[in-house]
Order: structure tokens, then C-alpha cells, then sequence
């Protein structure tokens, strides 16, 4: 008798530890999973953030809702006014791949152009067009194209303060934002739009689910080294994001009364600063 009643205590003891040790695991499980979301996210948005020019890359913003344009190549001016109507370009290398991808559909927004006096870019979108250039163009004002580079041409033409060598690059208009999941319904997904000057759209979810602190904050040139949680009334005082990229578990762990989170935040400052 008392053998069955030991034997029923550690019987029950060993079925307490198995049970708090599913549990465990459980939960490790989808701590995990809320941690791949932050990581999942961080590359690509990183790498498309750090492009922005500081003074004319953030088209619109808010908390969860950012709409920039992305440079995808950088190159030269060769020759302006090419008969009567472009400019030839000659780019630095570029993925084959990341081209085709910024060009295709006509999703190429515009170009912008940096002034040599004041370094300063200026936008030129709304209509823009890219096609192939002629070399032989620049090879005349003796440009030499970099091995696996490329040659274009632009539309509307650079303004003729523009010069020989003026720095160029290509861009695509994309919104990041952080909104209702169609990936995990009932969370916040972050979804990649690259915006045609058409008007038309291409959306992707990249990743999802984000916990509702996700977002992002705004560093200005007068606003110290604190993110400020809203933009700067003039956006081309930003110089810089704080990325708040607060990754959440699918579902809820037994024994646990909210989804697993992985808060996690960076940041990122723009490039070509000017002050």
C-alpha cells in the first residue's frame, strides 16, 4: 500500500516537471519566433534606410508610416541635352538583378542631381524617364564607363548649371508602414510599397507580427542626440531614424496570459549631409 502511494507522488511529481518543462519550452519557442521577426525585418529595412539623402529622401512620415526614395544607382553626367531632350549618364556597377527589379513596370520614379556649389540634390520626378545610352557619348568627353557599369539616359535634361562629372543618381519611391497583418490576421505587419509615377502600387509583407510598439522615431539637426516621436514639421531637418522594430509571437504559450515579445531598436542616419 504504501509502495502505490509512493509510487503515485512521484508518478504525479514526474508529471508536474514534464508539464512545466512543455511549458517551458513553449515559451522559449516563441520568444524565438518574436525575435526572428525583429531580425527578419532588420536587413532589408536597414539596407534601404541607409540610402536615404539626408535632405530630400523622406517624402512623407509618421510613427508607422515612412515614404522615401531609395536610390538604386549612382553615376555621372556625360553629356547634357542630347538632342534637345536627355542627359547621358554614365552609372557605377549595380546587381543586374536590383536593376531590373527598380526599373521594371515602370516603377523608375526620377533622378537627382547634386549642385557642385551648395551640395545640395535636387529631384527631378513626375515625369522622369530611363533608357540605354550610347557609350560611344561618354567615351567622347572622356568618361570611361567602370568595368560592368552602364550607360543611360534621363528625361527631363539635367539644368545646364549641371556640368561635365556632375554626380547623378537613380531612385524608386517606396512607403514603409506598419499596419493590420494579412500574413497573422489581428497583428501589425511591416509592408514594402514601391509607389509608379503612375500611381500604381506594388505591396509586399515582408514580415509579420509586430507587437503595436512598433514603429519608428525621428532624429532632426536641432534635436539632439534624442529621437523625437514626431517628425520635424520641415523634413529636410532629418538626419537620421530610430527604429523600433518590437517583434510579438503568433500565439500565446500555455500557462502565459500575453504573447511572447522581443523589443528591439536601432538606428540609422542618413547619408550626404550637407549640416
Amino acid at each position: 500500500m504504501v509502495a502505490l502511494v509512493l509510487f503515485g507522488i512521484v508518478g504525479a511529481l514526474f508529471t508536474r516537471l514534464m508539464t512545466v518543462q512543455g511549458r517551458f519550452f513553449d515559451r522559449q519557442g516563441m520568444g524565438n519566433a518574436a525575435r526572428n521577426v525583429s531580425r527578419a525585418s532588420l536587413n532589408r529595412v536597414v539596407s534601404d534606410f541607409r540610402m536615404i539623402e539626408a535632405t530630400g529622401g523622406v517624402v512623407a512620415a509618421t510613427s508607422t508610416s515612412l515614404t522615401i526614395r531609395i536610390p538604386f544607382a549612382i553615376g555621372v553626367l556625360c553629356k547634357n541635352n542630347v538632342a534637345g531632350t536627355a542627359t547621358v549618364l554614365s552609372l557605377l556597377p549595380v546587381d543586374s538583378t536590383t536593376y531590373a527589379k527598380a526599373t521594371e513596370n515602370n516603377q523608375f520614379y526620377g533622378y537627382a542631381w547634386r549642385n557642385f556649389s551648395t551640395g545640395v540634390y535636387s529631384y527631378v520626378e513626375a515625369p522622369a524617364t530611363e533608357a540605354n545610352g550610347d557609350a560611344a557619348v561618354c567615351t567622347g568627353v572622356s568618361i570611361t564607363m567602370v568595368p560592368n557599369g552602364k550607360t543611360v539616359q534621363v528625361t527631363p535634361v539635367v539644368p545646364a548649371l549641371a556640368g561635365l562629372g556632375t554626380p547623378v543618381f537613380l531612385y524608386n519611391k517606396v512607403t514603409y508602414e506598419f499596419k493590420a497583418s494579412t500574413a497573422v490576421p489581428g497583428k501589425l505587419g511591416l509592408y514594402r510599397t514601391v509607389i509608379a509615377p503612375s500611381g500604381a502600387l506594388a505591396s509586399e509583407e515582408l514580415v509579420a507580427p509586430f507587437a503595436n510598439t512598433a514603429g519608428w522615431k525621428f532624429f532632426a539637426v536641432n534635436g539632439g542626440s534624442v529621437a523625437q516621436a514626431a517628425p520635424p514639421a520641415n523634413l529636410a531637418d532629418l538626419r537620421g531614424l530610430e527604429l523600433h522594430l518590437d517583434g510579438i509571437s503568433e500565439n500565446i504559450a500555455p500557462g502565459q496570459v500575453s504573447n511572447e515579445t522581443a523589443p528591439f531598436t536601432t538606428a540609422v542616419y542618413f547619408k550626404n549631409r550637407t549640416n
